[in-house]
């Protein structure tokens, strides 16, 4: 594995690139601050862009460091206004393994934008980087996740059954897998 960082990436349609301290706002109004936007992730809505103003501060601090993997997503026409996020939030370097996560604004829903942005990173993290494995997870009442990683090339590996305490419910997850070979063979 190379530790290379987040470096910007480039599909047909996006820019995936490292958020910059000017993208608090967009983000805090495309999807922080959307309870709506936000039913299937982990953390609740922010509620106030000074907190997401925090947390952009942390991640371009954390840019710094050469294993640490957070893109914006932006339409390539309009680069500086953020639509979602694509990050690496767990990893294994035992196994040469990491996980990924991701969100886009509700108001870019159905567009095969997170598949693009999820094959893009996906290419990155196990030809560039060099990961052998990335996976990603997604709770079960959110079915849509789990097309977007079978469209980007993952394969189901799973279902925990009530495995995740996820908003105050415990809720069954499945998991999605791709190996640097299957890049390969595909």
């Amino acid at each position: 594995m190379k530790k290379i960082g987040t470096q910007s990436i480039e599909t047909k349609r996006l820019l995936l690139r490292p958020f910059l301290e000017s993208d608090a706002q967009a983000m805090y109004d495309n999807w922080a601050s959307r309870p709506d936007n936000l039913l299937h992730v982990t953390w609740d809505a922010h509620e106030s862009p000074e907190v997401t103003k925090q947390s952009i501060a942390r991640w371009v601090e954390n840019y710094q460091n050469m294993d640490f993997y957070k893109w914006a997503i932006c339409l390539k026409e309009n680069p500086e206004q953020v639509l979602g996020d694509i990050s690496v939030v767990d990893r294994d370097d035992t196994v040469n393994d990491c996980e990924v996560g991701y969100i886009l604004s509700k108001d870019y829903w159905g567009q095969g934008l997170m598949t693009e942005a999820l094959k893009a990173v996906l290419n990155y993290l196990l030809q560039d980087a060099g990961f052998n494995r990335v996976t990603a997870r997604f709770v079960t009442a959110n079915p849509a996740s789990g097309r977007v990683m079978a469209k980007a090339g993952m394969s189901y590996e799973g279902t925990f059954r009530q495995a995740v305490l996820h908003k105050g419910q415990v809720k069954d997850f499945s998991v999605y897998g791709i190996l640097k070979s299957d890049l390969e063979k595909g």
